[in-house]
């Protein structure tokens, strides 16, 4: 039978037999009101239970958002279980802009989470992101924020990986810091460039982006490409390429704070000073896409001493999709 699915209403064919629907709901995370930016898409399912593996890979490829993810309540009051699958349907460990997604989805249902009630979400077990394997979300006004780890022990890259990597970026040792460090649990490499805009003039080899990824010695999901803003009202500007996850460019990435900021304020050679521990990132995108358009704007703050940061972030929501569920 044919089905009309998709955010953009493909015509999708299906030869087993419809048993159901899941209903999604679409919303773009890292909006900012007021201001032209675009929002990371996410498509959020609030499920009784979890539906099967196949299912979920199956919705996440059909859907094709940058993350689907699907939310289930656990035995605890205010408390959900979380689970992340990219566009190639592969199950992601983490993603910050969907969990803000799915924070904003909650609280459209539950009015109390706009009144003081935080939300706990539960990461999937496998997967040990924090201690606890638990992020909170809380709701004030417009702002969602996000309490996540910040991973505070990067790890210097060896020599060959970085000539490797700024390779398959296509940029000189002189357009970097000429070091990049891994941070593990989120899995990612971050590298600080000189200047936003040679950070933004930046077009990757993303083939060669995905052979380095799977690289044994050098395995990873994702690079964060970052530089300091000295005009206007950011402070950081941050690129995120995950091709070997189906996402060549990132519109706007939660969990590269996680990584992004502890560089900031640990490593970088053009230190903000000891006392700063807020920061507003954007991420422009499309790069080069002119004045005020971007792809996503970001509050952090950085917890040192408990190794946390807070993700501020506003939400906007397009509406509900539905797609059906198979035998």
């Amino acid at each position: 039978m044919l089905f009309r699915c998709g955010l953009f209403g493909r015509i999708c064919r299906f030869e087993k037999i419809v048993m159901g629907m899941l209903r999604f709901e679409w919303l773009n995370a890292f909006t900012r009101r007021g201001a032209d930016v675009q929002g990371n898409p996410a498509t959020i399912a609030i499920c009784s239970r979890f539906p099967s593996e196949s299912e979920m890979k199956r919705a996440a490829t059909l859907l094709g958002t940058n993350m689907t993810s699907f939310v289930v309540p656990a035995s605890d009051p205010h408390t959900y279980q979380i689970r992340h699958f990219s566009p190639d349907g592969n199950e992601n460990h983490v993603c910050g802009h969907a969990t803000i997604a799915a924070a904003e989805s909650l609280a459209r249902k539950h009015p109390e989470y706009r009144e003081g009630r935080d939300i706990i979400f539960l990461l999937n077990k496998r997967y040990g992101i924090n201690e606890a394997n638990q992020f909170q979300a809380s709701i004030e006004g417009e702002d969602i924020t996000l309490t996540m780890p910040a991973i505070m022990n990067l790890t210097a890259a060896p020599d060959g990986f970085y000539k490797k990597l700024i390779k398959a970026l296509g940029i000189r040792r002189e357009d970097s810091e000429g070091k990049a460090y891994y941070a593990s649990r989120i899995d990612n490499y971050v590298l600080e460039i000189k200047n936003p805009e040679i950070l933004e003039s930046i077009r990757p080899n993303f083939n060669r982006l995905v052979q380095l990824a799977k690289l044994h010695e050098f395995a990873h999901e994702g690079v964060m490409l970052t530089s300091r803003v000295r005009e206007g009202s950011a402070d950081i500007m941050t690129r995120v390429f995950l091709p070997a996850i189906g996402v060549n460019e990132d519109v706007a990435c939660g969990s590269s704070m996680c990584s992004v900021v502890p560089y900031w304020k640990l490593h970088s050679k053009d230190d903000f000073g000891r006392d700063k521990n807020r920061f507003v990132n954007i991420f422009p995108y499309p790069p080069g896409g002119g004045e005020g358009r971007i792809g996503g704007v970001q509050n952090v703050a950085i917890d040192v001493e408990k190794a946390v940061i807070k993700l501020t972030g506003q939400v906007t929501y397009h509406g509900s999709i539905k797609i059906p569920t198979l035998r």
